[in-house]
This record gives structure tokens, sequence and C-alpha cells, in this order.
């Protein structure tokens, strides 16, 4: 069949890009991964990703979906097919009773600006430039998750366009399963154009780092998930350890606090974190919510190696292993998240995303040579984590996207990918 890119522009409001346009270059690589997409479409609207969804059928291409392009794995991209750019559907609205309909081409610091103004927030990852579309495929753990769970939790509705073309609006009563899949399924059930999100009024946070020695590793981590394990849910805390090969490894343990809720309680939360070890400096304020989010720089040409692991309670053994690896791995950085709160309290079985007995997670990036890469991936094996996050895998193996979707979770996805996208056309982690 006749390749007809001049008929898909016809077709949609957005733009269509090929390597003919001087934007192509930029337009279609993600963040970690180069690509030589036929085509990539910007679609401005729900109508634009249908006329992209016929194209690729029509030509027989693969298709990839692009939100802010930040996933590990690459998956904003391919070579030879279509790249659906979802980028310019960006509109940030407040609705009635605080829903905030969030198209999923913005990011989460626009989005957290938007709503500073009304006093509004969503607990919504770290990273401003990450893409609402990205985040929310794979669940959503943020600076407020132990207060208001996943960023999926507060998803009320979405419109999502499915591999047959159809614009669908979904909620708890209306194609109730599909909804249950979007909310953590890893996009591999259709092009969601945008969620009504339930937010809450929480103008600012206490937040920053509290620094401790290098030496006081072992000191800090035990005492550190100590307190985190059932400290009051106003609190999420990560605990980060840099690579040993950065300045000669001394660099400090960074304890990272968000404390919402009651601005009167949050000292007196902070209290304990205080003195897990001999305090070099305590960098706590009280700030608007959309100061939280960090931006990302990745040198160019640097993939890093991302793994990360579930856990339903600590042990000195793990704490143990993990310092042990950083010698043995000088590229490897540790950051260990604090779970349980609001995350804990939804069924399991609520949404696709499964693992809500864990209390914490173990996330690690590989910054050194990838000459290390066996020992890291050798690592992960000992550790054998009971779950995985799917936004944190940039090699996921089989065996890593069974810990994200285990048994009955996985086969209610298999069931449901089979009935909504039966030629597998969102060819995702999961496909």
């Amino acid at each position: 069949m006749k390749d007809s890119v001049e008929g898909l522009r016809a077709a949609v409001v957005g733009e269509v890009i090929t390597s003919a346009d001087a934007s192509y270059e930029e337009i279609s690589r993600t963040v970690v991964a180069e690509g030589q997409p036929r085509v990539v479409v910007r679609c401005a609207g729900a109508a634009d990703v249908v006329a992209a969804l016929k194209y690729a059928e029509a030509q027989q291409l693969a298709v990839a979906v692009r939100s802010g392009g930040h996933h590990g794995a690459g998956t904003g991209t391919n070579n030879g097919g279509v790249v659906i750019d979802v980028r310019p559907m960006d509109d940030v609205s407040v609705l009635a009773d605080g829903v905030v309909r969030v198209g999923t081409g913005a990011t989460w610091g626009q989005v957290a600006a938007r709503l500073a103004g009304e006093g509004l927030a969503i607990s919504s990852g770290d990273t401003a430039s990450v893409g609402v579309g990205g985040l929310m495929a794979g669940g959503g753990i943020g600076w407020m998750v132990r207060r208001h769970g996943l960023a999926i939790d507060q998803v009320i509705a979405a419109e999502v366009v499915t591999a047959d073309g159809a614009v669908r609006r979904v909620d708890a009563t209306t194609e109730s399963e599909l909804f249950w899949g979007l909310r953590g399924a890893a996009g591999s059930l259709g092009v969601v154009t945008s969620y009504d999100v339930a937010a809450v009024r929480q103008p600012t946070v206490h937040f920053g780092t509290l620094l401790y020695p290098w030496t006081q590793a072992d000191q800090v981590l035990a005492a550190w998930a100590e307190y985190a394990a059932d400290a009051p849910e106003d609190l999420t805390s990560s605990l980060q350890l840099a690579p040993t090969m950065m300045a000669d490894r001394q660099v400090p343990v960074a304890v990272m606090v968000c404390v919402s809720g009651d601005p009167a309680q949050r000292d007196a939360i902070l209290e304990p974190l205080r003195h897990l070890g001999t305090l070099l400096t305590e960098k706590v304020a009280e700030v608007p919510y959309a100061e939280v989010f960090a931006e990302m720089h990745m040198p160019p040409g640097l993939r890093p190696r991302i793994r990360n692991g579930l856990f339903d309670r600590w042990s000195p053994e793990l704490g143990e292993r993990l310092l042990a690896a950083r010698p043995e791995i000088p590229g490897l950085a540790l950051e260990i998240r604090a779970l349980g709160g609001a995350y804990g309290e939804v069924p399991a079985d609520a949404t696709a995303f499964a693992h809500r007995d864990a209390r914490f997670m173990v996330n690690s990036v590989l910054m050194g040579p990838q000459e290390q890469a066996a020992d890291f991936d050798q690592l992960w094996e000992e550790l054998a984590p009971k779950g995985a996050y799917v936004n944190f895998l940039s090699h996921p193996t089989t065996a890593d996207l069974e810990r994200c979707y285990p048994g009955a979770h996985r086969a209610r996805l298999d069931a449901l990918m089979q009935s909504i996208d039966p030629g597998d056309v969102f060819r995702g982690p999961l496909g």
C-alpha cells in the first residue's frame, strides 16, 4: 500500500514530522534513547490520535506513544514506525469540587504550577519535566504517596483511544475493567489523552534534605528504616546513597523529606529524623508544593541501567547487602523510598498496579561503566524482591515484569489486552 504522509498531514490538526523536517532529530528521540521512526505525529487531540493509528494500521507500522519521554527503557520512540506524541495535549483545567482535567502531554511541573494558584496539589512523581501520561501509566510514586497514595489512586475518569480507533470515556462504572487496567498497565491498552484527577488542598509542604556522614551510612539507614516504616502518613521520605566513585566515597548520606498535612504538626514529625546519627546539615523549609519538583538533565549519550524492587518489610540483611554492594559496584546509586500509609490502604486488586503491601522501594541506577552491568544484575538476583515498579526499569527482563504484574494481576491484564487490543498494536513491555 502506498505511503501517504501527505494524507496523514491533511487528516490531523497537529504536526506530522518526518526525517525531511528540521525538527526530526530532536523530536525522534527520548531522554535516553535514539530513534528513527518513519513519522512522528504531534497530536493536538483525540482525533489526531485516531488518524495516527489508522495510518499505522494501513502501513503496517509499529506504534510508540510518548508523553514526557523519560522512561528508562526508551519506549517513547522506535525505528521505522509511528510515534504518537501527546505533548501538545497539555491543558490543565480545574473543574468542580477540586477535580482537575489533565492532558497527558502536560508535565508534572506544569500541573503543579497551574494548581498552585488554587492552593491545590496532586501527589505525582518528583521530576518537573516528567509527562503526565508516562507517570500515570505505571502508577505514580510521588512526594505525598504515604498521605494520598499513588497518582492513579486519585484518578476518577479517563479519556482513551483504543486500538480500534474508538474514543472512550471510562470510569468506575463505564467500562470499569478498562478503567482498572489503565491505572498501572504501562500503556498497554491504548493512548490516554486526559485524566480527571481529584486534587487535594495542599498549598505548602515542608520539604528538603538532612545530611549525615558517609561513615555512618549503616547506622543512619537502619534508624531511618525503623522510623519510616510506621511514621505518620504525612511524612514521605527517602534515603539516598551516591555512587562510591564520587568524591572518594565521601558524599554524605541524604535523607529527603516531604511533610504535608497540618503545618503545626510537621516539626514534631521531622524531629526523629534529626537524630539518626551525627546531623551535618538540615535544609528543610516550608515551600509551595510546586517547588518540590526537581529538574533532570541527562548527560548526552548516557543511558543508565535502572532496576528496582518492592519489599514488604525492611530487614538488617537487606540493608547490609545494599551497603556491601556499593564498593563492589562503584557506579551504583541507591535510593530507598518509604511507602505504606495511604498507599497501602488501597485494596491490592483495585488497580493494575499490584503491590499495596510494600513498605519500601529500593531504586538503583548504574551510573558507571557498563562493564559493571553483570555485577549490577547479579545484585538484583540476590535481592530477589517480591515486586517491582515498571516506571523504574531501563532493561526489563521477564522476571522483572513478573514482579511488576504477579499472578492474578497478569492473568487479568492478559485477558483485558486480548479483548481491547487483539492485534497487539500497543507493543509495550507487557505485549
